[in-house]
């Protein structure tokens, strides 16, 4: 009986284990620039800084760090109701898609930097 409820415990702590995230930097080649976002792959995991700038259309953004633009599409639950301006500066979290004309970063994740 002592045998069956150590394996228990022993189970369950595994398992909460397990379900941890890990939210620090990865070997997965994530790009942090737009100079290198425009070399990279479709698909390729992205982490840009920098400032979105202009509206395009419908979810598209254009997006500026130090090395240059990119167009990126937010969707309106990206934002999550928060306002953002061209003067603040952000993280997207994406992957790198491509259209018949030009690449850009679909973004899974806005974070407003301070």
């Amino acid at each position: 009986m002592k045998t069956i409820i150590a394996a228990f415990f022993l189970s369950a702590l595994l398992v909460t284990g397990a379900s941890a995230q890990f939210l620090g930097p990865s070997k997965s080649g994530h790009i942090q620039t737009v100079e290198t976002v425009q070399k990279g792959r479709r698909g390729q995991d992205v982490a840009l800084e920098g400032f979105v700038v202009k509206h395009l259309r419908d979810s598209y953004y254009l997006f500026r760090d130090q090395t240059g633009e990119i167009r990126v599409r937010i969707d309106r639950p990206r934002w999550r109701g928060r306002t953002v301006t061209s003067k603040m500066p952000v993280r997207l979290t994406g992957r790198i898609d491509r259209e018949v004309r030009e690449l850009y970063v679909n973004v899974s994740r806005v974070d407003v930097l301070k």
